[in-house]
């Protein structure tokens, strides 16, 4: 039922265009000349049809309006309560970038956000002293856990670019192949270096 109603007027069309002369296009590229000799109805079926065809009326062209002309908005729709209205502006500027955290952070600024994300008060409390042979400070770890979570983030963004690429058609192994290669660890249980 869906395609029906949408290629009646498809049928229609083809139909009018054959019968006022002009020629149809359709998939074989078939002129006029071979739409007649295999015509379904005859020519006076066909012109019966034509003259009950509403004639086509083109649209009148309007004429563009010269911005003197137009009445001042600002006079015509003046607000009750004093808020002055503007004209609209259209900005086409460059975006401005998008930075990374560890773009805009110093080393002890990353030092800081890490603590602040991965360690509470009561944390940071409780383990304020280590013991330098036996363990990392809070710094250290908190460094690490930053650098593994921004690591898994990246992997996650790269992997579905990939998958978008494979879904488009595109061959996207190149680009898992190559995040294995950047983001895997050697030391990591069960690695087996590729082939």
């Amino acid at each position: 039922m869906y395609s029906m109603v949408y290629r009646a007027p498809l049928v229609l069309a083809l139909f009018s265009l054959t019968v006022i002369g002009l020629p149809a296009q359709t998939n074989g590229g078939a002129t006029a000349e071979a739409s007649k000799r295999s015509r379904p109805i005859s020519p006076e079926v066909a012109a019966a049809l034509a003259a009950g065809m509403p004639k086509y009326d083109p649209p009148k062209p309007v004429a563009p309006k010269d911005e003197e002309d137009l009445p001042d908005m600002r006079d015509v729709d003046k607000p009750r309560n004093q808020i002055i209205r503007l004209p609209d502006y259209v900005v086409r500027e460059k975006r401005p970038p998008v930075f990374r955290e560890r773009d805009i952070n110093t080393t002890k600024g990353l030092s800081a956000l890490a603590m602040k994300r991965y360690f509470s008060e009561t944390a940071r409390a409780l383990n304020r002293y280590t013991i330098p042979l036996f363990g990392m400070s809070q710094e250290a770890y908190a460094n690490m856990l930053y650098a593994e979570d921004e690591r898994l983030e990246n992997i996650a963004s790269l992997k579905a670019t990939a998958a978008d690429l494979k879904a488009l058609g595109a061959d996207g192994t190149a680009i898992s192949r190559e995040v294995d290669r950047t983001y895997i660890r050697t030391s990591d249980y069960g690695y087996q270096k590729p082939k």
